[in-house]
């Protein structure tokens, strides 16, 4: 029996509708009508595809170990499951960092200081007027505050597939959960490194950032992801390294 065969009886079996495992995965309705007849061209990717496997067969009380297994077993040329061909390489140009120019930022303070000692010389020089004495001084009004709520900052937090109404969109959160040991390296979109040595078995890690994360996974086979409160299951198979990238706009569901 294939995957999709598998998963429409498992379905079916437990009563639920096309539409109720939609709204208990947050996986589309047109998604999930494809895998149900073995076609995975809307997940996305080998990578995406076997995530939602893993999603719908754990949400319908299935075994998704052998039906990950068949997928892989019938797409000889893909396996292991490159993330490469979803997400962005992890190597990208960085624009060159200059230091501050301190010739134009001195240029610019002396003029400053010019333009004051000439302000100060005039006004020392010009005559007091009639009625000045008595004129109240107005100061300036005080610049108003922005108006809204102000921002709530979000503590990231490991989550399973279920937990993804509650992520914010505006940023990318990554949660990694190791069944082995593995080496791993998290950093930011500018580069800065969040975290870089090892996960020992049964260890939890999440990490945010407001415009992408990098990861990179040097045993893919022993480490889960959950991506935005996705759950994606691992990058690969036992010793593989994985390099990923992630934005605030994955998992791409259909």
């Amino acid at each position: 029996m294939s995957v999709g065969a598998a998963l429409s009886r498992a379905r079916e079996s437990a009563g639920l509708s096309v539409d109720d495992v939609a709204a208990a995965t947050r996986i589309r309705r047109t998604v999930l009508l494809g895998i149900e007849r073995d076609d995975f061209a809307a997940c996305g990717g080998d990578f995406y595809a076997r995530g939602h496997v893993r999603a719908v067969a754990t949400r319908l009380g299935v075994d998704p170990a052998p039906l990950l297994a068949e997928f892989d077993a019938d797409r000889p040329g893909a396996a292991p499951p490159r993330a490469s061909t979803v997400f962005e390489a992890d190597t990208v140009a960085r624009p060159e960092r200059r230091g501050p120019n301190w010739t134009a930022a001195m240029a610019a303070a002396l003029v400053l200081v010019v333009a004051y000692g000439v302000a100060q010389a005039a006004t020392r020089s010009e005559p007091p007027r009639r009625g000045d004495a008595a004129r109240p001084s107005v100061s300036a009004p005080a610049a108003a505050a922005p108006s809204g709520p102000p921002s709530a900052s979000t503590s990231p937090s490991a989550t399973g597939g279920g937990a993804a109404a509650g992520v914010p969109r505006d940023r990318v959160t990554v949660a990694l959960a190791a069944s082995g040991t593995s080496w791993v390296s998290v950093t930011t979109s500018s580069g800065r490194p969040l975290f870089q040595g090892l996960l020992q078995g049964g260890s939890r890690r999440s990490f945010t950032d407001p415009s992408r994360l990098r990861v990179v996974i040097g045993n893919a086979g022993a480490v889960s992801l959950t991506v935005n409160g996705s759950h994606l299951g691992t990058s690969g198979r036992p010793g593989q390294v994985a390099r990923l990238a992630f934005t605030p706009t994955d998992p791409v569901q259909g």
